[in-house]
């Protein structure tokens, strides 16, 4: 996954963060970061971290839309698509350090227009392009028919982001009930199913899958 800032060194970092008038903001873990509906202006990069990205459902559950961590952004798609509100929340998943960018110092430069300010626009356009990938995929895994297909698409991808045997996944047993949009009941109920089943083998959250 591309970085905000990738490609750009350590002193250009500071030159531009000045240049943009960057926030930075310290949250303590759960605590809200934005709220739906809030006005945002906005990219934020996780400096220190990880997040959730959270939304309601009619019946006051909720469902993890994602949850991303240190050097990763959120918000750039509202932002640079003049939504201007938030359709969802965004919570601490542990204590955390964002750094606020407010969007028209991206996308209108000073008069230098300096090499490291043309970086960060093409960084932040493979970032949203790469965000609409993932999005296609959240889907991809909310259509498969069955409890077991959503639980082996969801662990296939961690898989294949981490290319290893065995790999973590980010998720609680309830994150992941939320995140795959089951009843945690059920979804433990199955875990331990595919495990006997040798399918699977886990302990907390690191798993393999055998298939």
């Amino acid at each position: 996954m591309t970085k905000l800032f990738d490609e750009i060194n350590e002193k250009d970092k500071e030159i531009l963060f000045k240049c943009l008038n960057a926030v930075k903001k310290n949250f303590l873990k759960g605590e809200m970061i934005i709220e739906a509906g809030q006005k945002q202006n906005s990219v934020a990069y996780i400096e220190k971290g990880s997040i959730d990205i959270v939304k309601d459902n009619f019946d006051g559950s909720k469902i993890i839309l994602n949850t991303i961590g240190q050097g990763e952004t959120f918000a750039e798609a509202i932002v640079c698509s003049g939504a201007k509100k938030s359709p969802n929340y965004v919570f601490a998943k542990t204590d955390a350090t964002i750094l606020f960018i407010n969007i028209n110092k991206i996308l209108n430069p000073c008069s230098e227009v300096c090499s490291f300010h043309k970086k960060l626009l093409k960084n932040l356009i493979k970032i949203i392009a790469q965000k609409n990938v993932f999005l296609n995929q959240r889907l991809e895994l909310l259509t498969q028919k069955s409890l077991r297909e959503r639980i082996l698409f969801y662990l296939n991808n961690y898989r294949k982001k981490f290319d290893t045997e065995i790999f973590e996944i980010p998720h609680s047993r309830e994150e992941m009930s939320q995140y795959i949009g089951v009843n945690r009941s059920a979804l433990s109920r199955e875990l331990c199913k595919m495990k006997k089943e040798k399918l699977i083998d886990f302990n907390k959250n690191s798993f393999r899958l055998f298939s």
